[in-house]
C-alpha cells in the first residue's frame, strides 16, 4: 500500500511541472489582454510552467498544504511598453551599423555624404527619442521557505530573453545540446522497492519476532519446547527459516506490485537473495535476542518501537539521505538498516554487485551477531 502511495505520489517518470499563478495587468479598457502578454504567457505556459491565470481583482491564492505558492504579476502596459522597446532596440542596432560602416569608411565618404548621413542619424535619434520604452519589471512573490523559487525566476528569465530576441527577429549563437550517458537515474518508486522491504523485513525481525517469542513464554510454550528433545538452536533456526520464507514472499510481492503498476524492471538474482537471507538473519536474531532478554510484553514491545521506527525513518529506507541535513545522513550511516537497504538496492536496481560488497559484509556480520546472540542467549531454565 505504501509503494502504491507514495509510488504514485512522487515517483511518475514525467518531468518536472510547476504551479505558477500569473496576474495579468496588461488589459485595455474592455478587459481583453494585450498581444505580447498573452504570447508571453503561452510561452510560459508550454514550458515547464502549469499556468493558472488570475484576473486583475481576484485575491491571491493560499496553500492549504505544503504545495508552494507563486505568483507572476505581468504590469500594466507590458505589450505597448515591449512594441516600443523592440522599435527602439532595432534603431540602436541600425544606428551602430551604420555608424561603424562610416568609420571604416573614413574618407572614401564624401563630405557631402557624411554631411547628409549626420543629418539622418540625428532625426533617427530624435525619432528614438520620442519613443517612450524602459523597462519591465515582472513581480515573481512567493515565500522566503520555497527553496525552488530562484530556480524558477532563473526559468522565467530565460523564457523572457528568448521571447525578446524572437521580438528582435534575432536567432540566438549559443545552443545547448543533450547527451545522454550510461549513467542510470533511479525514479522514487526505484528508491522505495528495496527501502520498503528492508524496512519491513527489520520491522517483521524487531517487533514481529520479539513479540512472537514473548508471547509464546507468556502462554507456556517455550516451557514444553523445552521438555521436548528439540535444541535451542533447532527452534531459533525454525523461526529464521519462516522469516526467510516470509521475507521472500513480501519481496515478490513488491516486485510484482512493482511492475504491474509502475513498470519497475526488478528481477531478483542469487545476490539480491542473499542480501535478502542476511537481512533476514540479522533482524530476525536481533528480534529473538530481544524476547528472550526481557521478560515484560510491554517492556518487550517498548524496545522493538524504539529501535525499528528511528531506524525506518532516519536510515534513508524510505527517502534519500541527499534530503536529510548533514549530521543526519551521518547518524544513518550507524544504523544497520542503512546497509541492509543500501545492499539491496544495489542489487536488487542498480544491479552492481562490486558496491553491494561493503555493505552486504556489514548486514552478514550482523547476521552472524544476531543469531549466535539468539542462540547464546536462549536458556530453557529461564523459562
Amino acid at each position: 500500500m505504501l509503494l502504491l502511495v507514495f509510488g504514485s505520489i512522487f515517483g511518475g517518470p514525467t518531468p518536472p511541472n510547476y504551479t505558477l499563478y500569473v496576474k495579468n495587468l496588461d488589459v485595455d479598457h474592455e478587459g481583453r489582454p494585450g498581444v505580447l502578454s498573452e504570447a508571453f504567457i503561452r510561452a510560459l505556459n508550454e514550458s515547464v510552467f502549469e499556468v493558472q491565470l488570475l484576473k486583475p481583482g481576484d485575491p491571491y491564492p493560499r496553500s492549504t498544504g505544503f504545495a508552494a505558492i507563486r505568483v507572476l504579476t505581468i504590469p500594466m502596459g507590458f505589450t505597448s511598453n515591449l512594441i516600443n522597446a523592440t522599435i527602439v532596440n532595432r534603431v540602436d542596432i541600425t544606428v551602430e551599423t551604420i555608424m561603424m560602416m562610416v568609420e571604416m569608411a573614413g574618407d572614401q565618404i564624401p563630405p557631402e555624404a557624411r554631411a547628409s548621413i549626420s543629418s539622418s542619424m540625428e532625426g533617427i535619434n530624435a525619432f528614438r527619442g520620442s519613443m517612450p520604452a524602459g523597462v519591465m519589471t515582472l513581480t515573481l512573490e512567493g515565500s522566503r521557505d520555497d527553496r525552488v523559487l530562484q530556480p524558477i525566476e532563473g526559468i522565467i528569465n530565460t523564457i523572457a530573453s528568448r521571447f525578446e530576441l524572437a521580438l528582435l527577429n534575432a536567432s540566438s549563437t549559443i545552443d545547448v545540446k543533450t547527451r545522454f550517458n550510461d549513467t542510470r537515474q533511479l525514479r522514487s518508486v526505484d528508491y522505495y522497492l528495496p527501502g520498503y522491504v528492508a524496512a519491513f523485513i527489520m520491522t517483521n525481525g524487531l517487533i514481529g519476532v520479539s513479540s512472537l517469542v514473548s508471547d509464546m513464554r507468556r502462554r507456556g510454550i517455550i516451557k514444553l519446547l523445552a521438555s521436548t528433545p528439540v535444541s535451542r538452536t533447532t527452534w531459533t533456526m525454525s523461526i529464521v527459516i519462516v522469516q526467510t520464507v516470509a521475507s521472500l514472499i513480501l519481496l515478490s510481492v513488491m516486485i510484482a506490485v512493482g511492475w504491474l503498476v509502475f513498470r519497475i524492471a526488478a528481477i531478483p538474482d542469487i545476490y539480491s537473495i542473499i542480501v535478502i537471507i542476511l537481512g533476514t538473519l540479522a533482524f530476525t536474531g536481533f528480534g529473538m535476542v530481544i524476547g528472550v532478554s526481557l521478560k515484560e510484553v510491554e517492556a518487550v514491545t517498548a524496545l522493538g518501537n524504539s529501535l525499528s521506527f528511528p531506524m525506518m525513518f532516519l536510515s534513508g529506507a524510505l527517502w534519500p539521505l541527499e534530503l536529510m541535513p548533514p549530521y543526519l545522513q551521518d547518524v544513518a550511516r550507524l544504523m544497520p538498516l542503512y546497509y541492509f537497504h543500501s545492499a539491496l538496492r544495489e542489487t536488487l536496481i542498480v544491479g552492481s554487485v562490486m558496491t553491494a560488497t561493503f555493505p552486504s559484509l556489514i548486514v552478514g556480520v550482523m547476521a552472524t551477531a544476531g543469531i549466535l546472540l539468539a542462540i547464546s542467549l536462549t536458556k530453557w531454565r529461564d523459562f
